[in-house]
């Protein structure tokens, strides 16, 4: 399925994040790779650990290890960076994790060792995102702490979302100079929309070998967990709830921020139901616009289904659906 797509929303928001210089982003990634060489770090294991626990739902223990391992590299680059450490706030690679994320993993508002201990399912949901975003930063900042692949990928990422900067850029040129050159104006506007296409097909590769995480099906299996429970009593309710898990795991992609539907039209070849997924999106955005009382109960179901299944085919295992 061919689509012109721009990347309104969700790639506006990457190309607005600040990127971080290149000289800090080789000196913080350098410093890492130089204290695991030394023996002052092993991340590989501490990562290995983390997953261990997460796999035997040990949630809290290894919350506890994530935390250890990321202040373990705060210290080291906060040695290293001397008065430069506030650069580690800025996302060196936006698509991977954002701002606000990397300040709540580096200040968390919440009390970890009160989160370790809980057993509630919505301090493990935390607990669990909490994890993922020290893993997705350490990622960026070149650590190990998700395999080899991922390492190889991101610059490449950072290196399209700097061409995508630059067609941007060239196209805000010619648009203030009145398109005085219409087909320049055409190429680099279907420069930009394929440039858009590919990164974004490119993303839910890196999202799918994140999602091979312990902690990342976990966390969605337990916010699954929650649509199921209110299928028995309000399947319009359980429907709207699960528009917002895969709303969720798309944002976990790097692929939220914009229209859901544009999503699915751009994902529609990576999906074992997208016609399914696109009436469930659309019905369900309309119905949330204008009341639940515009969904009938009877076709609730069928929207549940479609996307318990669009979670699958974006790498979350899952128990078999009813």
């Amino acid at each position: 399925m061919e689509e012109v797509f721009f990347g309104e929303g969700w790639l506006d928001e990457l190309l607005r994040e600040p990127a971080v210089p290149e000289p800090i982003r080789t000196m913080v990634r350098g410093c890492l790779q130089d204290a695991e060489k030394e023996g002052k770090a092993s991340w590989e294991s501490d990562w290995h650990e983390v997953n261990g626990l997460v796999s035997a739902g040990e949630v809290g223990a290894a919350l506890g290890r994530s935390v250890q391992s990321l202040r373990k590299a705060v210290k080291i680059l906060g040695e290293a960076a001397g008065g430069g450490e506030n650069a580690l706030e800025r996302p060196f690679s936006p698509f991977l994790i954002r701002r606000r994320e990397i300040r709540r993993v580096l200040h968390p508002r919440e009390d970890v060792a009160r989160l370790a201990a809980s057993r509630d399912d919505l301090d493990m949901v935390i607990g669990l995102e909490i994890i993922n975003d020290a893993r997705r930063l350490l990622a960026s900042w070149g650590v190990n702490a998700w395999g080899e692949e991922p390492l190889r990928l991101i610059p490449s990422l950072e290196s399209d979302l700097e061409e995508l900067r630059r067609i941007q850029a060239s196209l805000q040129e010619s648009e203030e100079a009145g398109f005085e050159d219409l087909d320049e104006q055409v190429e680099l506007a279907d420069r930009f929309a394929s440039a858009a296409t590919r990164f974004a097909l490119d993303l839910l590769d890196l999202h799918l070998l994140n999602a091979r995480n312990p902690e990342v099906p976990l966390r969605f299996r337990i916010l699954w967990d929650t649509v199921r429970q209110l299928e028995d009593e309000d399947e319009v309710s359980a429907a709207f709830e699960a528009l917002q898990v895969f709303q969720e795991l798309l944002q976990l992609a790097g692929l939220g921020g914009g229209e859901t539907l544009e999503m699915v039209d751009l994902l529609y070849d990576r999906l074992s139901d997208p016609e399914g997924l696109r009436r469930a999106v659309d019905r369900l955005t309309l119905a949330r616009r204008e009341g639940e009382g515009y969904l009938a109960a009877d076709e609730a179901g069928g929207h549940i289904r479609a996307l318990f299944c669009a979670l699958v085919d974006l790498g979350i295992e899952m128990e078999s659906d009813v």
